[in-house]
This record gives C-alpha cells, structure tokens and sequence, in this order.
C-alpha cells in the first residue's frame, strides 16, 4: 500500500473495511514512525476514519511511554481500553500489538526480571506485531537487562526472540559494556535502516565514550537536551 493514500483527501476509508487492510494499515504507519523517511504520523492523518485513527494515536501513545525510564501519565487505561475496543480483535496485528503493549506497561509498572522475561515471552510469539513495535519492545528488553547488569542474558533474549532485525540502539547496547570477554556482539540480527530519534541519540552517547571528559560532559547535554522526553536516553548518557 502507498503510504501517500495515508495523508490528505487521499485516504479511502474503505482501506480499512477487512482484517487484513487494517493490518497493512498499522504496518504501514508504525513503519513510518520508525524514522525510515523522518516523518511522524498522528491522528489527523485520519480525516476520514477517526476510529481507527483514535485507536493509532492510543497505540503511538503507550509506545511512546512504555519503557520504565521515561516520566508520564498512567498508561494502564489506555492499554487496557485497547484491549477492549472492537478494532483490537479485528486482525492478529492489531491483537498482537496491545499484547505487547500491555508487556511494556508491565515493565514499566513493575521493573523487575520477571516482567522482562514475559516481555520476551510476548515478543517469541507476536510475530504479526508491526516490526518497529517489535523492535521497541526489545529494546525495553535489552536495557532492562543490561542495566541491571545482565548483558548475557540481554544478548540471549535477543537470540531467543530471533527478530529480523534490531534497532541501532539494541545493538549499541549489547556492545556497551563489551562483556562477553574478548569475543564481540557478532552473530546478532541485522541492524535495521531506519534510525529513530533515540538509535540518533543513543549513537551519539557511543561515539564520545572515549572523548575527554568536557567533550563528553558537553554532548551528553546536548543528547540529552534534543530527547528530553526519553528517559533511556538520558539513563545512558549518566553512564558515561
């Protein structure tokens, strides 16, 4: 599907009119929302379905806030309207896509091992979640993990959920540390292409690890400052 009918008088609500147009529907837009062509899509790109609309602007919501590092409301309404709004059942993606939204609140709301091991139990079945969805959930994963200490297991959580492929920022997160003895990250899936806000940011915070310390100090603010809703970002940025 164009993403161009999305936007505008072009969208045709009957786009939306079958299980499997729906799912293409939020493919198509949460792939758009991972940065592959820097551009950001909301509700009012919905003029002529402000159901689903609705429903999408909820979903973008929760993912937006749904790691534990990141400040804002309560999103257990918000997950739990989804789980009951008729558009939900209508196609595995959309059903998948709240089951792994409800994981990462519960991450959020209690951070501990447990919840992060049955978001990657959530994540080895989800498979008709749209990618980017995916991709965010694991790295909620991974830094769970590896801030607790535990690259090992964030490095086999990664293997067990077998992605496609990882954001930039799983990536540079498995490696943070190198502590996997003398052997690299190697043998990981494929980084994906497109880079959002946070892979930009988190890039950055590895890049200057090694800079002097006012180098550092300097662009970690800035990082920082340029994601200032993103409390995993700024989680690392006080690592280095």
């Amino acid at each position: 599907m164009d993403p161009a009918v999305l936007t505008g008088d072009g969208f045709d609500s009957q786009l939306a009119g079958s299980a499997d147009r729906f799912a293409d529907l939020l493919h198509t837009v949460f792939a758009r929302e991972g940065g592959a062509d820097g551009t950001d899509t909301d509700a009012a790109d919905y003029p002529a379905s402000p159901t689903i609309g609705a429903w999408i602007s909820h979903a973008r919501s929760v993912l937006t806030s749904a790691d534990p590092y990141s400040a804002g409301p309560d999103l257990r309404p918000v997950v739990d309207d989804l789980s009951v709004d008729p558009l939900t059942t209508t196609t595995p993606a959309a059903l998948e896509t709240v089951e792994l939204l409800d994981a990462m609140v519960r991450v959020r709301e209690t951070p501990d091992r447990a919840t992060v091991e049955a978001l990657t139990d959530t994540l080895t079945w989800t498979t008709d979640a749209p990618e980017m969805i995916r991709r965010t959930a694991l790295v909620t994963v991974v830094a769970g993990l590896t801030g607790a200490g535990m690259p090992v297991a964030a490095r086999g959580a990664v293997t067990r959920v077998d992605p496609p492929r990882i954001s930039a920022t799983t990536a540079i997160l498995l490696a943070w540390d190198n502590s996997y003895g003398n052997a690299s990250p190697g043998g990981l899936p494929p980084v994906a292409a497109a880079r959002s806000a946070r892979d930009v940011a988190v890039s950055v915070l590895a890049r200057i690890r090694d800079t002097p310390e006012e180098i550092r100090r300097t662009v970690a603010g800035a990082v920082v400052a340029s994601c200032p809703e993103d409390g995993l970002v700024r989680r690392w940025a006080q690592r280095l």
